[in-house]
């Protein structure tokens, strides 16, 4: 009877130990945070597009995880109006001073380009972004 009893208790002991373990196990980790928008505060100037440096940046290359919501906040520090293109995404033209806003929702991997347009013409350099 004595018997009974302990594999009753430790069969009861195994069921609830197995209950809890899957409420434990922690979920699979998201590549991003889904809703999220990161703004990013970006320098445009004479000599380039400047885009700070973060987690993401190997090698002088921004680089962000696919689904990532980028605000990209823009202030034109050079002498000159300028516009910025980014992807398919194109700001409104900067007089020296000024800022803009373009928002980017990186859904696709790849690598995507960006530039500054000064009278309707790009300008070198050109950047690469790129979405993994």
């Amino acid at each position: 009877m004595e018997s009974m009893r302990n594999a009753i208790a430790v069969t009861a002991a195994f069921v609830a130990a197995v209950a809890v373990v899957p409420a434990a196990t922690p979920a699979r980790p998201q590549t991003t945070e889904p809703g999220v928008i990161y703004p990013l505060k970006v320098t445009v100037d004479d000599k380039g597009i400047h885009i700070p440096k973060d987690q993401f940046t190997k090698n002088g290359v921004s680089r962000y995880p696919r689904g990532a919501l980028i605000q990209y906040q823009l202030t034109n520090k050079g002498t000159k109006p300028y516009a910025v293109r980014i992807w398919a995404h194109e700001s409104v033209v900067m007089k020296p001073g000024g800022h803009a806003t373009v928002f980017i929702n990186w859904q696709y991997r790849g690598d995507y380009h960006y530039w500054r347009i000064y009278r309707g013409h790009r300008l070198s350099p050109i950047g690469t972004v790129i979405i993994f």
